[in-house]
């Protein structure tokens, strides 16, 4: 497909690919394009990244005693990360391009000493809450087409990783419920979960700011909330943001999209511009300088 499709187009062209063969095409279509919405993408992977740092040790990681960089620029941080995960999807994880990007991320991981186990559970977030998240609100837009090519894709993004990635989807999710039994509070945590509040404020201006921490609060689920002993929603959003959202997901899955948007669009920088994925990540690589005596000569 090219240019641009509608909803029932690119449903359509979804339901006739093969979940396993074509799992790269399907996600593309599908996360990619036609739910590939700016504030859905970035509420998803919110709530990913709130599970993901729930995670002791991957908290300790990343708040770095408050110096990781989603402590020091929260946005940009998020904003390399969403663009790292939109190249992958555009350009899958078997092409040259796609494999470029994995290995740059994987470059930047090296720095940390994550350990095989909490990378496969990022890896998991990434295929299983945005489901999860739904089905917390009573809602489901994706089918059992569209969960598998999810699995399958990032499967293949965590095999080219050197991760021994479970074989089927339902392993996967076993795996990552025994996972979870180990997830608890942590001050760095919380912090960088704070920090992530500041973050989605970004689709909140002006009044409608107040909106913004109760409706992550809702997107979480009461799991998470617990964890990282956060407030429950108010009544009138847990009543009214369900349907909100149904008719959000449901104007985005109907409408036409370009069939070649990716959400590097919305996070590239600058916005709309060119992706140099080697300008990306933590503390990108910079020319070594010279010492004032090997320079004079």
């Amino acid at each position: 497909m090219s240019g641009l499709a509608g909803g029932r187009g690119l449903a359509a062209a979804i339901a006739a690919l093969d979940p396993v063969r074509d799992n790269e095409a399907i996600t593309h279509l599908s996360l990619g394009v036609r739910y590939g919405d700016a504030m859905f993408v970035h509420g998803a992977y919110t709530v990913a990244f709130a599970r993901q740092v729930a995670s002791p040790s991957i908290a300790r990681i990343v708040y770095r005693t408050g110096t990781g960089d989603m402590m020091r620029n929260v946005r940009r941080r998020n904003d390399h990360t969403l663009v790292f995960f939109g190249e992958m999807i555009r350009h899958g994880h078997s092409s040259e391009a796609g494999r470029r990007v994995i290995d740059r991320m994987e470059e930047i991981h090296a720095r940390f000493g994550i350990t095989g186990e909490d990378k496969l559970f990022t890896l998991g977030s990434l295929i299983f809450e945005p489901a999860r998240i739904l089905g917390e609100l009573g809602l489901s837009v994706f089918t059992e087409v569209e969960d598998l090519a999810h699995y399958y894709f990032w499967r293949g993004v965590g095999e080219h990783m050197g991760l021994e990635v479970p074989p089927s989807r339902q392993e996967f999710l076993d795996w990552i419920e025994a996972y979870e039994q180990r997830l608890g509070f942590t001050e760095g945590g919380r912090a960088l979960v704070d920090q992530l509040f500041l973050d989605w404020r970004r689709w909140f201006p002006g009044p409608a700011r107040r909106l913004a921490a109760p409706s992550l609060l809702l997107l979480m689920g009461r799991q998470l909330r617990e964890v990282h002993r956060l407030p429950e929603p108010p009544a009138a959003v847990r009543r009214a943001g369900p349907r909100l959202v149904s008719a959000y997901l449901g104007l985005q899955g109907s409408r036409p999209h370009r069939t070649g948007r990716s959400w590097s669009d919305h996070f590239v920088d600058p916005h709309g511009g060119a992706v140099d994925i080697a300008r990306y990540g933590h503390r990108p690589p910079e020319p070594r300088l010279r010492p004032v005596a090997e320079a004079a000569e």
